[in-house]
């Protein structure tokens, strides 16, 4: 109700006897209340000193130097570069504000960035495979034996880390045009029960029942192929 009143009485002032508003006491009021907010907050334009905009940013947190700027790099390749931070200096940017773009660089900029490297690198591998293998349709014929082939007899964990890499998938090849290899088929032979009784105590494991894992699943599935043959 206080504040109501207030206004009530400030909008009374302006009345002349007539009750109406006097236009010209309002505008009088407003010009002066216009000069008294300019003086309380200055902000510089083309026509201020250089001593003016200085006192300005330093009233807003600018620092005296782009030096001074206090910057945390939330990825390791993204470094404050010293070029940036002086045209960003030039354009009044508080610490805070700096701060904002560096964090922006680093959770929009970045990711992008790292998308396309990655496939242009994909590319290059890929390009170098169709050379070795005489064009673009022997190496999809090959790559196509290959995945098949892999999936078969080489572990996931160990196909998902040869196969991003020329160097990679030419060894994959090699091991194909050689046959299963034996190494890797004694690894994941000696992970898997050879009896009934180890298979049954690997089922009571949570990660089997309750879980799900891939891994355990398929070590258990794999380990009744072998002891039941004929079985489906």
């Amino acid at each position: 109700m206080e504040n109501l009143i207030e206004e009530q009485t400030e909008m009374n002032t302006f009345k002349g006897p007539d009750g109406q508003v006097d236009v010209d006491a309002l505008s009088k009021a407003y010009s002066e209340l216009n000069e008294k907010v300019k003086h309380m907050v200055f902000v510089p334009d083309e026509t201020s000193s250089e001593e003016q905009k200085q006192a300005f940013y330093r009233a807003i947190g600018v620092p005296e130097s782009p030096e001074q700027y206090e910057i945390t790099c939330q990825h390791k390749l993204l470094l404050s570069d010293p070029e940036v931070n002086a045209l960003l200096y030039q354009q009044g940017f508080t610490n805070k504000q700096v701060q904002a773009v560096y964090d922006l660089a680093a959770t929009k900029i970045l990711p992008i960035i790292e998308e396309l490297a990655a496939d242009y690198e994909s590319d290059k591998q890929r390009d170098a495979l169709i050379r070795h293998f005489g064009g673009e349709e022997k190496w999809t014929a090959v790559s196509r034996q290959l995945s098949v082939w892999a999936k078969q007899h080489v572990p996931e964990p160990v196909l998902n880390a040869l196969a991003g890499t020329y160097e990679g998938v030419m060894t994959l090849y090699t091991m194909m045009q050689n046959g299963e290899p034996s190494v890797m088929r004694d690894e994941v032979n000696s992970s898997i029960p050879t009896d009934e009784a180890g298979l049954q105590k690997m089922m009571m494991d949570p990660k089997y029942w309750k879980e799900q894992d891939p891994e355990t699943v398929r070590r258990v599935t794999e380990g009744f192929k072998r002891l039941y043959p004929s079985s489906k």
